[in-house]
């Protein structure tokens, strides 16, 4: 049987990259997906692509406002939600004195305050019928093993990664059927990872041969393995399991 059939899940980010491939396993695994991308019409294409059982909206993770619409979507068109995952993210460059406030405030509003909004509006319908409930963090491995040049970047994943373990005991002590987990991915092949080798105007070669050194398994990862890793968070298989870091990082965060 499917993983995570009979489930309704809503990922954000989901238009491409991790996020997308995360859309796709979980409908390969029998849920119904809200999509949630920044634009109806990334939404919309991107759903298309999946096939059925896909629910496009438009998702501004920063807006309190656009949160709340989308689960009442979901709750109008599904009736309830089992899975969250925050997957909408941001990296831009800079050390810590070179950062100026709309880079830290971007960072922060995206992939720490989105997700914190997220949460907050989420749990109300993942925990009213009783049924179990998964919210998946998407973290990075520089929130763990922090690196010089991604100053706002690494300190905002660091804090997601401490939302996600704040959450994980308040709903264990509330006796609410909800787990709260991280994926920790390492460099992953994404269009975001592109994106920043354009604006760093870094050779696309060298990159790649410098990350595949940072991952003692010697080389980057895959979207699908990431999705993988929150496909499991998110199924009943890891009933026990809240307020981890799942690493999927070849290694690079033990490294010594």
């Amino acid at each position: 049987m499917a993983r995570l059939t009979g489930k309704v899940a809503l990922v954000t980010g989901g238009a491409k990259g991790i996020g997308n491939a995360i859309a796709r396993r979980f409908v390969e695994e029998g849920a119904r997906v809200a999509l949630a991308a920044r634009t109806i019409e990334q939404a919309s294409a991107a759903a298309q692509a999946l096939g059925e059982g896909v629910l496009p909206l438009a998702l501004d993770t920063t807006s309190d406002a656009q949160w709340r619409a989308a689960i009442d979507a979901i709750d109008q068109e599904w009736g309830g939600l089992n899975v969250l995952v925050n997957c909408a993210g941001v990296t831009i460059g800079a050390s810590l004195v070179d950062t100026d406030d709309a880079n830290w405030n971007q960072h922060m509003d995206v992939n720490l305050r989105g997700p914190f909004m997220g949460c907050r509006a989420a749990i109300g319908l993942m925990g009213r019928d009783g049924a179990p409930g998964s919210i998946v963090n998407i973290s990075s491995a520089f929130g763990v093993r922090v690196t010089p040049g991604f100053a706002a970047y690494s300190i905002s994943k660091a804090a997601l990664n401490a939302l996600t373990r704040v959450l994980a005991l308040e709903c264990a002590a509330q006796k609410l059927p909800i787990r709260v987990n991280t994926v920790i991915p390492g460099g992953i092949e994404t269009e975001m990872f592109e994106e920043e080798l354009r604006r760093t105007g870094m050779e696309r070669d060298k990159a790649y041969a410098l990350f595949s050194r940072i991952h003692p398994m010697g080389r980057i990862g895959k979207p699908e393995e990431v999705a993988e890793a929150a496909t499991w968070l998110a199924s009943d298989a890891s009933s026990f399991t809240t307020g981890v870091e799942l690493a999927v990082d070849g290694g690079s965060t033990i490294r010594t």
